[in-house]
């Protein structure tokens, strides 16, 4: 379980002036959704940014507002792509002792013996929805490649069972399988040659 703590100041000013001038000041506007009410605040930019280079919903996040403090995850945010910076954060209070719903990453590990032979590895989900305690929640879930040869995939039954943890996704989904490399190009030419089909028939009409 990751868990990392933000320093934050209420916020009394609301609108989108008042955002505006609180993200020219190097503040990021925030909500945190709480078991028994909601509070508008202000978390620190730079700090956010040195501690979240990625943001997932499976990490802990202590809220520190000097003499309270919230433990939370993050549940959305607002990115601003042109200026490579966060908009809006909205967090969601922890009750501890309680069943919570998040995603945690799948990470592929090992070395799969279909990709030696020259099979293409495709990865067919990143993520999975679980239920658990606060203090059961995985960083991350790894998943083994080693057994892993050409035409074979890996399914969400094959994972080991982690204690306190229980995943809401069906048990077949695939997550990961090693294609035959003809498949994969007969697959991407069919890909070019629907593209191209669709394009001829653009210029046709036009």
């Amino acid at each position: 379980m990751e868990h990392k703590t933000l320093s934050v100041e209420l916020r009394q000013e609301f609108g989108k002036g008042p955002s505006r001038r609180l993200r020219s000041a190097g503040k990021i506007p925030a909500v945190i959704y709480g078991v028994k009410d909601n509070k508008s605040i202000t978390v620190d930019a730079r700090e956010f940014g040195k501690k979240f280079k990625t943001i997932s919903e499976n990490t802990i996040i202590t809220l520190d507002f000097g003499k309270e403090k919230t433990e939370v995850l993050i549940k959305d945010y607002q990115p601003n792509i042109i200026k490579s910076s966060i908009e809006h954060v909205d967090f969601m209070e922890i009750e501890q002792g309680k069943l919570l719903k998040t995603h945690v990453p799948l990470i592929l590990t090992g070395s799969a013996p279909g990709v030696k032979e020259g099979g293409i590895l495709v990865q067919k989900i990143n993520e999975v929805e679980v239920e658990c305690l606060p203090k059961d929640i995985p960083a991350d879930i790894e998943v083994n490649l080693d057994s892993l040869e050409i035409g074979n995939s890996i399914h969400i039954s094959d994972i080991a069972e982690i204690k306190g943890v229980t995943m809401l996704i069906n048990p077949e989904m695939t997550i990961a399988v090693v294609n035959h490399p003809k498949a994969a190009a007969v697959e991407v030419e069919g890909d070019e040659a629907e593209a191209s089909a669709e394009e001829s028939t653009e210029a046709a009409a036009e």
